[in-house]
């Protein structure tokens, strides 16, 4: 009987070093991993049907800075001087308030941890199957990237970064974006497990079993300013309805700049608005 139990602890025993390694593996995969091509610029050649422009470069600033986004492929990025382009300032006191507008109804559900820095931001890839139904339209829940300081600004003020949670109507292809600013304060618990992994160089990917959801990184009150606009780096595609939330979350300034020190300061200036309106949803 001794000798049986023992066989039976050996066996468990080899088991949870053989799980646990494994686990280990996949948290530490940062290379030669396959990443599904959610970035903008792959988005808006998927709604054009064009293919990648992989020769065409952007930064934000110097010559391939944002003032020059529209002349540095060809046709392909001429909509960066288009007239309904983001970000926007949002000035309050022109707000158009309207009561019939809905409100975000999501359907997100849990997601890997699946990490990318793709030389402009860090991108999370989230699972499929999470939705948002945005003005009675669902679409699919594909990333969310952050910005820092915050790409839209508020009658003039801008927050030290903005979250952009990308979502596409798998019929038409068009994108909506929701937009979460976040101001310094307490230490965020919900960004903070991700903070010891955030891939720091152009291509490294970190990809790991921990399930999250990111319902839980989102404000309590989602009323929102909501516009017309475009995808705020190259091809600039407008094709964007954007909700961008009133209320800011918190991080600590520790977290914002470990993101700053990533990123850099990778944020689009302010766009002029051209006669369009903005909405709010109360």
């Amino acid at each position: 009987m001794k000798t049986n139990i023992f066989k039976y602890a050996l066996v468990l025993g080899l088991i949870s070093v053989f799980t646990s390694c494994e686990n280990e593996q996949i948290d530490n995969q940062n290379q030669n991993q396959e990443v599904p091509k959610y970035d903008e610029t792959s988005l808006s050649n998927d709604f054009f049907g064009r293919k990648s422009s992989t020769d065409c470069h952007f930064e934000y600033e110097g010559i391939d800075g944002p003032e020059f986004w529209a002349d540095l492929c060809g046709e392909d990025w001429k909509d960066c001087g288009g007239n309904s382009q983001s970000p926007i300032n949002i000035i309050t006191s022109s707000v158009v308030e309207d009561a019939s507008i809905n409100n975000i109804n999501t359907n997100y559900t849990i997601s890997s941890t699946n990490i990318f820095n793709n030389g402009h931001t860090i991108q999370f890839n989230y699972d499929a199957g999470s939705s948002a139904s945005l003005n009675n339209i669902d679409y699919n829940l594909l990333q969310f990237h952050f910005h820092t300081g915050s790409e839209h600004i508020v009658d003039g003020v801008q927050y030290p970064m903005e979250m952009h949670l990308v979502h596409q109507d798998p019929v038409t292809k068009l994108l909506a974006v929701i937009g979460v600013f976040f101001e310094e304060g307490k230490t965020n618990k919900e960004l903070n497990q991700f903070m010891n992994n955030l891939p720091e160089h152009e291509d490294d990917h970190y990809v790991s079993n921990k399930k999250y959801h990111i319902k839980d990184m989102l404000p309590g009150d989602m009323d929102f300013y909501t516009y017309s606009g475009s995808l705020t780096t190259p091809a600039c595609s407008e094709i964007v309805t954007w909700y961008v939330v009133k209320e800011a979350i918190k991080a600590s300034h520790w977290q914002l700049e470990r993101f700053e020190q990533i990123m850099h300061e990778n944020f689009r200036p302010a766009q002029a608005l051209n006669g369009r309106l903005v909405w709010a949803n109360d």
